[in-house]
């Protein structure tokens, strides 16, 4: 048996923190001369516990002067997840923040918002970055965004700020003209603010729409409205960071020293689940193609619904979206196949079913059409490899 590596893994034990050990655990079962050393990333005693385990290397979350040593990185094979180390030779795999922010405009704008928002926490750079990422895909379609950064470090415990924030918060929110979309740096800050909103009386989504990052599960779902969130890869971050410091460790080269992974998807949940459309013909067959985006409907379907011609129709959906029927059909189709995609194991051809296409062929078309990349390619950059040699 190979000797033993023994690794920390240093990560919040919640949220996003618990996929990050997914990820590795599913590489430790591959791997079994790997232990394990797990420390929670808040402990009071963070830097004993690292020095006293004396693990081989270490898989973190935290920036190297949260560990109060900034030189400690240098003394072993380290590779940091989700947050960017200024040092240029440092390992990492991150998550690519300006598809995140690209991803959240592409969004509201599909959903024909004209007024956006973002939320967000100044002292984090992912945050920063989901920002500017944001702003600047909106500025690319001619729309401006209101940008609201605060510090978060003692919102909590600190009475006098916190009351402050929120007096930041509530100026903001009523300058925001209305609809309007926001977008929260995370799931928590999103989940905070719809709280925030229905104490102001301000209904979500139909005055403000709201989206978060992260799919944390039971901040979606208890949320109310259910909370729409932007789907990252933490499963897969965590198994490639095994895969990276393992490759150190055993003295060969990683293949990538930095890694970016997009995001998974958008997963639309009540808080954004509203589109802006002035046309009640238009409105009506959109809600005609969600309810059945996976059967194998047609155009004649939306007008034997909506009762008028297909001409008609089109020009609606042209001067309402800037696209026809069939390509709004397709579009929702790719949107829920790529949901499929990652988040079961269906075979292609089940997905093409399962999504109203009348082939794999035809599905694989279609999504390369309008991603730029098949449905296999796809489905192979955000699931976790079956074995290290997909790396």
């Amino acid at each position: 048996m190979p000797e033993s590596k023994k690794v920390a893994v240093v990560v919040p034990w919640h949220g996003y923190g618990r996929n990050i050990l997914l990820g590795v655990s599913r590489f430790v079962h591959e791997h079994p001369e790997w232990v394990l050393h797990l420390i929670q990333s808040d402990s009071p005693v963070l830097e004993e516990d690292i020095r006293q385990w004396n693990p081989d290397g270490i898989i973190s979350g935290l920036l190297d002067t949260e560990l109060g040593t900034s030189d400690y990185r240098y003394k072993r094979p380290w590779v940091s997840v989700l947050v960017q180390p200024d040092d240029s030779d440092a390992l990492f795999v991150t998550l690519d923040e300006d598809a995140v922010g690209r991803l959240a405009a592409e969004y509201f704008l599909d959903r024909r918002f004209t007024h956006f928002g973002f939320l967000g926490n100044s002292e984090q750079e992912f945050s920063t970055q989901r920002a500017e990422a944001f702003e600047y895909a909106l500025a690319e379609q001619g729309f401006e965004c209101s940008s609201l950064l605060y510090p978060t470090k003692f919102y909590d415990a600190d009475k006098h700020r916190r009351v402050g924030i929120d007096r930041r918060k509530l100026k903001w929110l009523k300058s925001l003209p209305k609809p309007v979309a926001v977008f929260a740096c995370d799931d928590w800050e999103a989940f905070q603010f719809i709280q925030f909103c229905r104490q102001q009386g301000i209904r979500v989504p139909e005055d403000v729409a709201v989206m978060g990052v992260g799919n944390d599960e039971l901040l979606c779902n208890i949320s109310n409205p259910p909370m729409s969130s932007i789907r990252s890869p933490e499963e897969r971050v965590g198994y490639d960071a095994a895969a990276m410091l393992d490759a150190v460790l055993s003295g060969r080269q990683p293949r990538q020293k930095k890694r970016f992974l997009p995001p998974v998807g958008m997963l639309s949940r009540q808080s954004s689940d509203v589109m802006q459309v002035d046309d009640p013909v238009v409105s009506k067959a959109l809600k005609f193609i969600q309810d059945h985006v996976s059967e194998p409907i047609k155009v004649e379907d939306l007008l034997r619904h909506v009762f008028v011609s297909r001409t008609l129709l089109e020009r609606k959906f042209r001067a309402e979206l800037g696209r026809t029927p069939l390509v709004e059909i397709r579009r929702q189709r790719v949107r829920l196949a790529r949901q499929l995609l990652s988040d079961t194991d269906l075979s292609i051809s089940e997905i093409a079913e399962s999504c109203g296409f009348s082939s794999d062929i035809r599905l694989s078309t279609v999504f390369k059409e309008l991603t730029g990349q098949s449905p296999s390619a796809f489905r192979k950059e955000i699931k976790v490899p079956a074995s290290l040699h997909e790396l």
